[in-house]
C-alpha cells in the first residue's frame, strides 16, 4: 500500500507541468471536466483555475471538504458562458492604486468581488502597487478611459460596524452580515479577529461562510484606530534588531518546496510493478515522508484561510539543475522557498532569495555563516552550539548549585565547544545563586581521575561534549568504573551530559545511557502517547496507508509553523515534534530557531525535562501540555 501511494506521489511530480484532466462527463444535463487531483492543489486554486466557486466543487465531490488527495479524480462542473458575461466585453472604469490599498479594499470600495478585479487585471493577484491602475467593472453600463477617478462612498449595510470611532471602549461582540466575495480569512484580517475565534464564537464546522450569513464578531476596547505611539525603553546594552517584512499581503501566494526526491532513480516503483525487493532510493523515501506531512499542513494551511499555489520540485541533488530552474529574477514571482536539503543548494537559494527578498527557509541543518548578513535566510534547525547553548542554560538556571564537572578536550572543536557552554552557563546562573564548573580529564580506565571529582553530598553533571564514538565510549566505561568502585560511589547520584549524536552508537547501548540518566540537548522530541501525535498518525495512516516517519512530522510542523507565521500572520509555533523560536542570530542576519528540546533517559525510556529558547524556558509539565494541544 506504502508503494502504491508513493506511486501515485511521484506519478504526480513527474507530470507536474502537464494538464491533469482526463476527460469530460455529462451527468444531469451538466458537463463536467474529470480532474486528477496533483501535489499542491487546494479548493482554492481549483477555484481560481476553473472560475467554479469552492461549495459547487464541494457539491459535486462531496469527499473534497475532507481535503484533497493526490491522484484524486474530481468532477469540476463547467459554466457556459455567453458574450455578455465575458469580462473582456464589460464596461469598466479606471482605478490608480493608493499606498496600501489590497484588492479587498478596493472590491469593498466599488461594491464588486475580488474575482472580477482578477479577470479584468491578470495579474494583480500577485499583489498592487501604489500608483498602479486597474481596471473596475461599471455597474451602470458606462465606460471610462480616465486617469484616475474619485473613489466613490462605501454604502455600508446596517449589520456592519463603523471602524472610524477613535476607541471601541468596551469588549464587545457584534453582528456583521456577510457580504459577496467575503471569506472568514478576509473578515478575520478587517476586525483584527483571527480565524480561529470566529470558527469559536460561531461554532461553525469549517471555515466556509455564505454571502448574507451574519455571525458574530467579538471586539476588544484595546481595538483602536489612532494611538500615541512611544518609544520603548531599551536596556543600553540589547542590540536592536531591525524586522524584515517577509512579504508583502497578497490575496493569492506562491511557494516553492525543493526537495530531492529523485524521482528518476526509482525506475521499479514508477513502473508500477512492485515485488518484495522494491524500495525507494533513500534520499526519495526522505522527501517523500517529508513531502506528505507538508501536503496535510497545507490541508490545516486552507482551512486557516491560506490562497497558494504551491509546487513540489525535484532538484534531484543538481546544483546546475536547479540553478537553471530558479534563474537570476524572481520571475515565477515565488513568495517563499522552502528547502532545498543539500547545503550548497540551501546557500545558493538563500543568495538568491537575499537578491530577490524572498524568505528561504532551510529545513535541514545548515553553518551558522549562511544566516550571516541575510535577513531572508532562515534556519528552523538550531545549530550544534545552539544545542550545546541550550543545555548549558538549563543546567545553570536548573542546577546551578549541583556538582557541574565538564571533561576537558583533546582538540580545538571539542575546546570551542567547552569555552561556548561555560560562557552559556555563566551568563544564565539566576540572580542571587552561585555555581560553577570544574574542569576535569578522563583519567585511565580504572576510574580513580573521575572519581575524584565526584560529590557525595550533591548531584553530579558530568559532561562531555565528544561526537567521538571511540572517545565516548573510552569516558563512558571510565564513568562506569568509577561508579562501581564502592557501595557509596554506587549510590551516588551520576548524571551523564552529552550530544544527541551518542544515540546513533551502537557500541553505547541503553543499559549505561539508563544508569547514568543521560542528559543531551536535540532538536525535537517525539512521544508517540500524545493525543496529539495519535490523532495525526491516524488521519496519517487514512491517507497514506503508512505510519510517519519523524520526516513526515518535520514537514507538517515547518510548513504549517513557516507558512502560517509569514503569508497569515497565525502563530503556530508550536508543533507536533518541534517548537519554533525563530530568532535573529544578528543585525541583517537571517534567524535561527532557538529551541533547544532538553531529553533525559530514565527507566529505559526518554522524557522531556524542558524546552530552552532564547527567551524564555518551558519547564517540562507545561512543555508536555503544549506538545499535546
Amino acid at each position: 500500500m506504502r508503494l502504491s501511494i508513493v506511486f501515485l506521489l511521484l506519478w504526480g511530480i513527474s507530470f507536474l507541468s502537464f494538464s491533469q484532466e482526463i476527460g469530460e462527463e455529462v451527468r444531469d444535463g451538466i458537463t463536467y471536466k474529470i480532474y486528477v487531483v496533483k501535489a499542491g492543489n487546494t479548493l482554492y486554486s481549483l477555484q481560481k483555475e476553473y472560475g467554479v466557486s469552492v461549495e459547487d466543487i464541494i457539491k459535486a465531490n462531496p469527499s473534497a471538504e475532507k481535503g484533497l488527495q493526490t491522484g484524486q479524480k474530481l468532477y469540476i462542473p463547467i459554466k457556459e458562458t455567453s458574450s455578455e458575461e465575458n469580462p473582456n466585453q464589460q464596461n469598466y472604469i479606471v482605478h490608480e492604486v493608493d499606498k496600501k490599498e489590497t484588492l479587498y479594499g478596493i472590491s469593498r470600495k466599488y461594491g464588486c468581488t475580488v474575482e472580477e478585479l482578477i479577470q479584468l487585471n491578470p495579474g494583480v493577484e500577485d499583489g498592487l502597487q501604489a500608483g498602479q491602475t486597474i481596471k473596475i467593472p461599471s455597474k451602470d453600463g458606462a465606460k471610462s478611459t480616465g486617469a484616475k477617478t474619485e473613489t466613490p462612498t462605501e454604502t455600508v449595510p446596517q449589520a456592519t460596524i463603523d471602524l472610524n470611532t477613535k476607541t471601541l471602549v468596551e469588549d464587545s461582540i457584534v453582528s456583521y452580515t456577510v457580504q459577496k466575495g467575503e471569506t472568514i480569512y478576509s473578515i478575520s484580517k478587517r476586525f483584527m479577529v483571527s480565524v480561529e475565534t470566529l470558527i469559536a464564537v460561531n461554532k461553525l464546522k469549517s471555515n466556509s461562510i455564505q454571502e448574507g450569513q451574519v455571525i458574530q464578531i467579538p471586539l476588544k476596547k484595546e481595538q483602536a484606530t489612532s494611538a500615541e505611539m512611544k518609544d520603548i525603553d531599551r536596556p543600553s546594552d540589547r542590540i536592536r534588531i531591525q524586522e524584515v517584512n517577509y512579504t508583502s499581503s497578497k490575496e493569492k501566494y506562491k511557494i516553492l518546496i525543493a526537495l530531492p526526491l529523485k524521482v528518476e532513480s526509482n525506475p521499479d516503483v514508477l513502473s508500477g510493478m512492485f515485488t518484495q525487493n522494491t524500495h525507494l532510493n533513500n534520499l526519495t523515501e526522505l522527501s517523500v515522508e517529508f513531502l506528505m506531512g507538508a501536503q496535510m499542513a497545507l490541508d490545516s494551511l486552507e482551512k486557516l484561510g491560506l490562497r497558494a499555489d504551491v509546487e513540489f520540485f525535484d532538484t534531484k541533488s543538481d546544483f546546475e539543475a536547479f540553478k537553471k530552474f530558479l534563474g537570476t529574477e524572481n520571475s515565477a514571482k515565488w513568495d517563499m522557498i522552502i528547502g532545498p536539503f543539500y547545503p550548497n543548494l540551501y546557500e545558493y537559494a538563500a543568495e538568491w532569495g537575499k537578491n530577490n527578498k524572498v524568505p528561504v527557509i532551510a529545513v535541514t541543518k545548515v553553518a551558522t555563516k549562511t544566516l550571516e548578513n541575510n535577513p531572508y535566510a532562515l534556519s528552523v534547525v538550531p545549530s550544534d552550539l545552539t544545542l550545546i547553548g541550550g543545555m548549558a542554560k538549563y543546567l545553570a538556571i536548573n542546577h546551578a548549585t549541583d556538582n557541574i564537572v565538564m571533561i576537558q578536550g583533546d582538540n580545538t572543536a571539542l575546546t570551542s565547544k567547552n569555552t561556548h557552554f561555560k560562557n552559556m552557563f555563566e551568563k544564565h546562573i539566576p540572580t542571587g545563586k552561585s555555581g560553577s564548573i570544574r574542569m576535569g580529564t578522563i583519567g585511565d580506565a580504572s576510574g580513580k581521575t573521575l572519581l575524584g571529582y565526584i560529590d557525595l553530598n550533591k548531584k553530579n553533571y558530568i559532561v562531555y561534549l565528544s561526537d567521538n564514538v571511540q572517545q565516548v565510549m573510552r569516558f563512558v566505561n571510565a564513568l562506569n568504573a568509577a561508579k562501581n568502585t564502592s557501595p557509596k560511589y554506587n549510590n551516588a547520584e551520576i548524571v551523564m551530559v552529552g550530544l544527541r549524536e551518542w544515540n546513533d552508537f551502537i557500541a553505547l547501548n541503553a543499559y549505561y545511557k539508563n544508569r547514568f540518566n543521560f542528559h543531551f540537548p536535540s532538536t525535537s522530541y517525539l512521544n508517540y502517547d500524545l493525543n496529539n501525535i495519535i490523532d495525526f498518525t491516524v488521519n496519517y495512516r487514512t491517507r497514506y496507508g503508512s505510519d510517519p516517519s519523524k520526516y513526515s512530522f518535520h514537514g507538517f510542523d515547518v510548513v504549517l509553523s513557516q507558512v502560517a507565521s509569514i503569508m497569515l500572520g497565525m502563530d503556530r509555533n508550536k508543533g507536533l515534534i518541534s517548537y519554533f523560536s525563530m530568532d535573529s542570530v544578528g543585525n541583517s542576519h537571517g534567524k535561527e530557531n532557538s529551541s533547544v528540546f532538553i531529553s533525559a533517559q530514565k527507566d529505559f525510556d526518554l522524557l522531556l525535562m524542558e524546552i530552552e529558547t532564547k527567551e524564555k524556558s518551558i519547564p517540562m509539565m507545561e512543555a508536555e501540555i503544549q506538545s499535546a494541544e
